[in-house]
């Protein structure tokens, strides 16, 4: 029998309160760092080994296997023995063991099989090739994101192909069809099935919901803030009879809308269930005072909440920092000094530093400066940067330009973007230049030459190799950054993004600006050795991994993969207008309040110290851009905010100041001024890049407006025909006297307004 009062002993009251709450749906509103995970494993072990409850009328629902084996774990401890038929898994690994004990019954094969992204894939190409999609740019994966989106809101093939009015989605709805009957005849199922099957058996079959509604006299779900509205579909189905429901979770942690979680599911908790006990988990065990006193201002300004503030009987802690540098290149200077400072000083180990970012983008300057400071590092959740494969696209071609003999860049870069050149094509040119003895480019040549070969392949090649020798020439007159503007502008590499990854094209963009940003660098820097340096320059950043270890170093993540997750030193980097919070949320009031409770996640990730840093400058596709202080920092409590800044910063001019009588940055405002612009910079010695005129920070942004003549490096003149958003979403479409028409991100191009 468990020892109730030992296991309760070391529980506050609101957590005993919720261990011991007996039947009836139950809410425990876990705020960070309260002690969610203990409240739910005390719960499981009380009701087995106090109340006698059987095993196997409980079912503990979570979002990994990960979660789910560490709380049988510890419930198992403290029970003294196994849970024996208790149920703790996913959502997904429960749908699939309810459908191979009901498969008859489900319309499926007893002897069912689960496809893999892999096989998926392979599913959705023959479906691309049979319905003409197969060289539109769309890719087998933004057509599984739409069928997931059709299947995640139980539309099926019949209703999508109704609904569907303009020719791409008919095509769509197509492909959906022909996925689904390719799953049908293979008796097999995909990752979505496991959910909507369940559902769809539930609402058919009355008899069989009544069953496991019986059985499960115990409901218990975790992370419920994360939920989808399928699965609080299937929650809701289990608990029609028995109303023994607890859900654990924190809407001020709700950060997944876009993989379809709905906040609505938690915050509606008490509408769902009138009965329900809620109960407010508010004492912090991680964090010092100041910063869980921040973090709640912050979160305290979200409208969609539970009404909770964290506190903590440890001590205050340091004040949180927030540092404003001159510019995005001095704020990395400023963290990784800090980290060695802190490492030096107070022997803060290197492993207990994270640094925090709103998007992915804002790696690349941290990892560059960590790695001339030989500072080990990890990216967490991510590739590093020069890994990525956008930029692993761009430096293919960008090699090409340099050295057109690289076999390996010539592969990546005659497929991405698709230019019609395909496998059988490429196995060809491969195999007549192994006969020869020349490299694969070489080989292109004579091959778009042989009037034995197809029209169509010597047309597709020869547009290849002109693309190639065209950047060349034009890299030898202009500087490296707008050789890599005229190689993106190129290739429409953005509308490629936009089309190959609807779903992340916009972090996949801001990477793109980020490697502009680094080869304006090197041309600030005397561009040693041109475009040729450069490239030397992001090998040798990419291949140094000495210092770049698993384990023992800092961690750099975005705010998303560091959920779950606590150190001793957190840096939040990028707290600016449209960075933090984002661009694309800067209209949308449901959106800001996603972007606060981001930071309110990255600020309770801080266990000792936490920093916020902006920068009164940064470099959005390689161009010195003034930039805002973010809103959330108007939020934050005068008096435990400790505010610095750079020595550069302070000679740009006055911090900005909120109101007019000399209050403190940030506090109070009621407006957020931008930053006074600095002078354009430019070390001694460098002329201005060729092929650039375009007015920078001190000036007004050029007018591209319909009608207005302008030049680009490459393409020469042309007009503007239309302008779609503004700022650094720009874009622009226009007609070529030469090249025709084109679509071109204004931010990402030396474009210039002709006289």
């Amino acid at each position: 029998m468990l020892d109730t009062e030992r296991m309760l002993a070391g529980l506050n009251p609101p957590q005993r309160q919720a261990v011991l709450h007996g039947e009836g749906p139950l809410l425990i509103l876990a705020g960070a760092g309260s002690g969610k995970t203990r409240v739910i494993t005390c719960r499981v072990a009380h009701l087995v080994g106090t109340r006698g409850v059987d095993p196997r009328s409980i079912v503990a629902l979570t979002f990994t296997n990960k979660a789910a084996a560490e709380m049988r774990e510890r419930a198992e401890q403290l029970l003294g023995h196994a849970l024996g038929g208790a149920y703790l898994g996913t959502f997904h690994s429960f749908g699939l063991r309810l459908l191979r004990a009901n498969a008859v019954a489900a319309g499926l094969q007893p002897d069912f099989v689960v496809y893999d992204t892999a096989d998926q894939q392979a599913i959705v190409r023959k479906a691309m090739k049979e319905v003409g999609l197969e060289e539109s740019g769309t890719t087998p994966r933004k057509i599984l994101s739409i069928i997931s989106s059709y299947k995640n809101g139980l539309v099926d093939v019949d209703e999508a192909e109704g609904a569907a009015k303009f020719p791409n989605e008919r095509m769509d709805a197509a492909c959906y069809r022909i996925y689904e009957e390719a799953l049908r005849r293979a008796g097999a199922l995909d990752f979505d099935d496991l959910l909507v099957r369940p559902a769809r058996l539930f609402a058919a079959r009355p008899e069989i919901l009544e069953r496991y509604a019986r059985r499960i006299e115990w409901l218990l779900v975790d992370e419920y803030q994360d939920t989808n509205p399928l699965q609080y579909r299937i929650v809701r189905q289990l608990t029609t009879l028995r109303r023994n429901l607890c859900c654990v979770g924190d809407e001020d942690q709700s950060i997944y809308a876009f993989r379809g979680a709905d906040i609505r599911n938690i915050l509606d908790f008490g509408r769902d269930f009138p009965e329900a006990t809620i109960v407010k988990l508010e004492q912090n065990y991680r964090s010092t005072g100041n910063i869980l006193a921040a973090a709640s201002a912050v979160i305290g300004h979200n409208k969609r909440r539970h009404a909770k503030t964290l506190w903590t009987s440890g001590s205050q802690g340091a004040k949180v920092r927030v540092h404003t540098a001159s510019n995005d290149r001095e704020e990395a200077d400023f963290v990784v000094g800090r980290m060695q400072e802190l490492a030096r000083e107070e022997g803060t180990p290197l492993d207990q530093m994270a640094v925090l970012y709103r998007t992915n983008s804002l790696s690349r300057l941290l990892e560059d400066r960590l790695l001339a400071r030989r500072v080990a590092y990890r990216v967490v959740g991510s590739l590093r940067f020069y890994d990525r494969k956008e930029i692993k696209d761009l430096l293919a071609w960008l090699r090409l330009v340099v050295h057109p003999g690289s076999d390996q860049d010539f592969l990546r870069a005659a497929q991405t973007p698709p230019r019609g050149i395909g496998e059988k094509t490429l196995e060809e040119l491969g195999e007549r230049a192994k006969a020869k003895g020349i490299p694969l480019h070489d080989a292109a040549v004579e091959a778009a030459a042989d009037e034995a070969l197809p029209q169509r392949t010597r047309k597709a090649l020869d547009a290849f190799l002109g693309t190639i020798h065209d950047l060349a020439d034009l890299s030898k007159t202009i500087s490296t950054v707008a050789s890599v503007q005229s190689a993106i502008d190129a290739l429409d590499y953005l509308e490629y993004l936009r089309k190959a990854h609807p779903n992340d094209h916009d972090g996949r963009e801001e990477n793109i600006g980020s490697f502009l940003a680094a080869a304006r660098e090197h041309d600030e820097g005397g561009a040693p050795d041109g475009m040729a340096g450069f490239l030397d320059r992001v090998s040798l950043r990419s291949d140094t991994d000495d210092v770049q270890g698993e384990r023992g170093g800092v961690s750099l993540m975005t705010v998303h993969s560091a959920k779950g997750l606590e150190f001793d030193v957190v840096f939040v980097v990028g707290l600016n207008e449209d960075l933090f919070p984002h661009l694309l949320s800067a209209d949308d009031p449901e959106a800001i309040e996603e972007e606060r409770r981001l930071l309110y996640v990255a600020m309770t990730r801080a266990r000792k110290r936490l920093t916020l840093t902006l920068a009164r400058e940064r470099r959005p596709f390689g161009k010195p851009t003034a930039a805002q202080p973010s809103r959330f920092l108007d939020e934050l409590p005068e008096e435990i905010v400790h505010a610095t800044e750079s020595a550069a910063a302070a000679w740009a001019g006055p911090a900005p100041r909120a109101n007019g009588y000399g209050a403190p940055p940030f506090f109070g405002a009621t407006a957020r001024p931008s930053f006074p612009a600095a002078p354009p910079t430019r070390p001694a010695g460098v002329a201005a890049p060729r092929g650039e005129r375009v007015v920078e920070r001190d000036g007004e942004a050029p007018e591209f407006r319909p009608g207005v003549r302008v030049r680009h490096p490459m393409f020469g003149a042309g007009m503007v025909m239309s302008a779609e958003g503004a700022g650094r979403s720009l874009r622009l479409t226009i007609r070529f006297d030469r090249a025709g028409m084109k679509k071109i991100m204004a931010a990402a191009t030396a474009l210039t307004i002709e006289d």
